[in-house]
């Protein structure tokens, strides 16, 4: 009863604030009717405010509730499967490899002529950072070192960073839009990235929700886990893909993100308990 009473509150909270986010928190304020107006009145009829709110301010707000759903829920993930707490896309390296694929792509060094590139390079850098720091760390042993792991995802998370940085250096012509995504915002969010973002989360939180019990048993240990019938390594697995759709879509649209995928599923934990159903 508590857990749902808490889930109640937070929903409310969320759903809150987005509406304060319509009208306030901006440099050009909107009244609360006008806000609501504008949500319902399409085309030239409702003026600069109805563009305002309809097609700059929903799709901000919706992206960031999304892209925190995403790393929330992968940092969740990652958590689980390694039973440490200090889990996470970034310390991990994966939101650096998947930073590093999306500056390859949108400076020309790597071209796909395909939609659907960007998502797939930041899915390709995510994966083969997090693939490196699991090797490194020794987590695909059945004695996983916690600290090697960490250790590991710090490293590889610095070169990330450094490639990064590389990258913007080779291709100057690119350089400013690219540092301007890096920085991680919203400012250039509209309806293209929340197209990308919620078939993705979507998907995402299927998958996890689906992983969730099976999470609950990797907590008793491995053995335990085996003992009740769980695939470890299925489990790993989609895990994996799981996380690195998550953390990619989030990447792709807004750049990269640290430390929500860390503190979001410590705070839920604190709030909800230990059951990740």
């Amino acid at each position: 009863m508590r857990r749902w009473l808490m889930a109640g509150v937070i929903t409310a909270t969320c759903l809150g604030l987005f509406w304060v986010s319509l009208f306030a928190l901006s440099s050009f304020s909107i009244r609360q009717v006008d806000a609501w107006n504008g949500l319902f009145t399409q085309g030239r009829e409702g003026g600069n405010i109805a563009y305002i709110v309809a097609q700059l301010r929903v799709p901000r707000a919706l992206c960031a509730a999304l892209v925190g759903a995403c790393l929330g829920v992968a940092g969740a993930l990652m958590q689980g499967i390694t039973r440490n707490r200090l889990a996470s896309p970034s310390l991990f390296g994966v939101t650096a490899g998947a930073a590093l694929g999306l500056a390859l792509f949108s400076t020309g060094l790597v071209a796909l002529p395909f939609p659907g590139g960007a998502l797939l390079m930041t899915c390709l850098g995510g994966a083969l950072a997090w693939i490196t720091v699991f090797s490194l760390g020794g987590a695909w042993s059945p004695a996983t070192a916690q600290g090697r792991l960490v250790l590991a995802g710090v490293a590889v998370a610095a070169l990330c960073a450094a490639l990064t940085r590389l990258t913007v250096i080779l291709v100057e012509a690119q350089a400013q839009s690219v540092l301007n995504w890096l920085a991680g915002s919203l400012a250039n969010v509209g309806a293209t990235q929340l197209q990308l973002l919620w078939p993705c989360t979507l998907i995402g939180l299927v998958l996890a929700i689906a992983c969730a019990p099976r999470l609950n048993l990797i907590n008793l240990g491995e053995d335990a886990a085996r003992s009740l019938g769980v695939r470890i390594g299925a489990l790993r697995l989609l895990v994996f893909v799981v996380s690195l759709l998550l953390v990619g879509a989030s990447v792709c649209a807004v750049g990269p993100i640290a430390f929500v995928g860390l503190i979001a599923p410590n705070i839920a934990r604190q709030w909800l308990g230990n059951d990740y159903r």
